[in-house]
């Protein structure tokens, strides 16, 4: 068998590396990275942003693609890996296991402590497991009509890299890192549906993500502070504020006994790796 190769992706060397990128993906329909021109746009920023971007290959075949971002989480920085695709010919023969040991190899470089990533299904669960992932949390979500609040409106505080990076991340786990969510919400290509809306709030850092013209947003939290249920109805309170109608909260196993009034659901499982 051919000796698997990784290669870093950077904004110079993206324009030759999108062909590879589009086919990799071509059985994808969920990630557009199987359209040339979002997979150039999307890659090009997130490289641009300090995306970990890399490709493995086989001769000069790209054969898999992966993205890695620093982020810290109640005072670890950990590598999440936000992103791994094989190409769908190819796997069993070794590739996402020489892409994550490329991973580790970066996340020892900085620093970092632990590798973490939120599978998609069972099967990739397996699959990181075999590479030594262990569950750490489950992440559930939960829907919210919005109110009308109570509490005096509190002006928008800008969310910052240097908020996100020192405060833990609450709602909105989507990615179970503070920081994929935050250049997800607040740094996607020119013209993109999705939209980020500050909001002010006492004691966090409160954005809500949201389609173009849509009713309904996924609340971004981020606070050092004890999150309690009030805590929940102020960002609802701040989302009717914001012109929604319903408020999407995903959220760590600890945050369950806040949402007792609602109907919620897990819907994901956040897995890590110790380096």
């Amino acid at each position: 068998m051919d000796t698997i190769n990784i290669r870093r992706i950077t904004g110079e060397t993206l324009p030759q590396c999108v062909p590879g990128i589009v086919h990799v993906f071509r059985d994808d329909p969920v990630v557009p990275w199987h359209r040339p021109d979002e997979c150039a746009a999307w890659v090009s920023r997130r490289a641009g942003r300090g995306f970990y971007i890399a490709a493995a290959y086989l001769g000069d075949a790209m054969v898999g693609y992966s993205e890695w971002i620093e982020t810290w989480d109640r005072g670890r920085k950990l590598l999440y890996l936000g992103l791994m695709q094989t190409d769908c010919g190819l796997r069993g023969r070794g590739i996402g296991g020489a892409m994550l040991a490329d991973g580790a190899a970066y996340a020892k470089s900085i620093g970092a402590s632990a590798l973490r990533t939120m599978p998609e299904d069972e099967r990739a669960h397996d699959f990181y497991r075999k590479y030594g992932f262990i569950t750490t949390d489950t992440i559930h979500t939960c829907d919210c009509r919005t109110i009308e609040g109570r509490t005096q409106e509190t002006p928008p505080i800008p969310v910052t890299l240097d908020a996100i990076n020192t405060h833990e991340f609450v709602f909105g786990l989507c990615n179970s890192s503070g920081r994929h969510m935050f250049e997800i919400a607040n740094h996607p290509p020119e013209g993109h549906e999705w939209l980020a809306k500050t909001a002010g709030i006492s004691g966090g850092y409160l954005q809500f993500r949201y389609h173009r013209d849509a009713d309904k947003a996924t609340a971004l939290y981020w606070s050092n502070e004890a999150v309690t249920g009030a805590t929940v109805e102020a960002i609802i309170a701040r989302g009717r504020a914001a012109g929604f109608k319903e408020i999407n909260f995903i959220f760590r196993a600890k945050c369950r006994e806040l949402f007792t009034r609602y109907s919620v659901t897990q819907s994901d499982t956040e897995l890590e790796r110790s380096l």
